[in-house]
């Protein structure tokens, strides 16, 4: 436990407080908000996924993050020019700190996500993915024994 906990540098550590914040206020925007946004709830589960499989640091987070990055860039782009041509960028003060957010966000955003590309070797954790692999091929030590077995 102590060698996982070293390993994590600020490399892994910004991304995955970055996924996990940013993954609970797209869940709390879409309760408070708008119920009828799924893609948020959709966004937010899966943020909260791929800050948990960096925690464990699985390499899956670094495919999740991957394959999720061109999806939350293009909400929140699209979420801040829409806001932007609907009223401006500084009408008053609810929307110069929505603006501001979402700019904070996609900096954050892309941030991260140079993060988790530089320190992708270091995720070497596949647990859940080992056991399906044991699960769906034989095991080599089972056919070894399968043959001593057999030869005696």
């Amino acid at each position: 436990m102590a060698e996982t906990f070293a390993e994590r540098t600020a490399g892994i550590w910004i991304p995955l407080v970055f996924y996990a914040v940013g993954g609970i206020c797209m869940l709390a925007f879409w309760g408070v908000f708008s119920p009828s946004s799924y893609h948020l709830l959709a966004l937010g589960v899966v943020s909260i996924v791929i800050a948990v499989a960096l925690y464990s640091m699985s390499k899956w987070a670094y495919w999740f993050g991957l394959f999720t990055f061109p999806l939350l860039l293009v909400e929140f782009a699209y979420a801040l020019i829409f806001s932007v041509n609907l009223v401006g960028w500084y009408p008053n003060l609810q929307v110069g700190l929505l603006n501001a957010s979402l700019i904070i966000y996609l900096i954050l955003l892309c941030f991260s996500f140079l993060l988790l590309i530089d320190r992708r070797n270091v995720l070497k954790n596949d647990r859940v993915l080992d056991k399906l692999r044991g699960s769906l091929l034989p095991s080599p030590e089972g056919s070894t024994k399968a043959k001593q077995t057999s030869a005696t």
